[in-house]
């Protein structure tokens, strides 16, 4: 029996076309960008703190200028997944402590702020843009997680897609076995 371990993240449609870089981070400067880093650190610790139970999981979290408070979707911290927080708020220590580090044009940064934005996205099942960015959002959402599939796990099922559907899917999944088949979006007709 094959085994193959899998995440799966897929984003599609933008308005324009398609979009499929989910970790896109917008070129921020000044102090925008360090409210930014200061914004992602906190929520990373915030969670790291939940996953160690120093604080309830199911605490909510307010958060100054946002109309809800955050709430910590306890499926979504997977081991990886926590990992990368961890590794990405030990990295934001660093800027934080030289704020001279911090520059907008930096892809590395960018990288590392567009990887941890989306873990944080998936663990608290909300966008979180920063400064005037507009991201699309999605017209159809799917978050699944299985342990092992062994027939078929589809995301989303549809028609087809328009240049202003939106779709998303997230996947995880252990183990797949060679009957198995992980589908994030299958099309037979318009979304949107």
């Amino acid at each position: 029996m094959a085994a193959l371990v899998c995440h799966a993240k897929v984003w599609w449609g933008n308005g324009e076309g398609y979009n499929v870089d989910p970790l896109a981070f917008p070129v921020l400067a000044g102090t925008v960008l360090t409210e930014a880093v200061r914004f992602l650190f906190d929520r990373a610790s915030a969670v790291l703190d939940r996953r160690a139970g120093r604080v309830p999981v199911e605490e909510p979290e307010s958060v100054a200028g946002r109309p809800s408070a955050l709430q910590v979707r306890a499926g979504e911290l997977t081991d990886a997944r926590v990992e990368r927080i961890s590794q990405a708020q030990g990295a934001l220590r660093v800027y934080l402590s030289r704020p001279d580090l911090l520059q907008g044009e930096d892809e590395g940064l960018r990288d590392l702020l567009g990887q941890l934005r989306r873990d944080l996205e998936e663990v608290y099942g909300c966008s979180l843009p920063f400064g005037d960015e507009q991201r699309p959002q999605p017209g159809a959402e799917v978050s699944q997680h299985a342990d092992e599939i062994s027939g078929q796990q589809v995301g989303i099922r549809a028609q087809g897609m328009t240049a202003k559907g939106r779709a998303r899917a997230v996947q995880t999944s252990r183990t797949i076995t060679e009957t198995g088949e992980q589908v994030g979006m299958h099309f037979d007709g318009p979304i949107g």
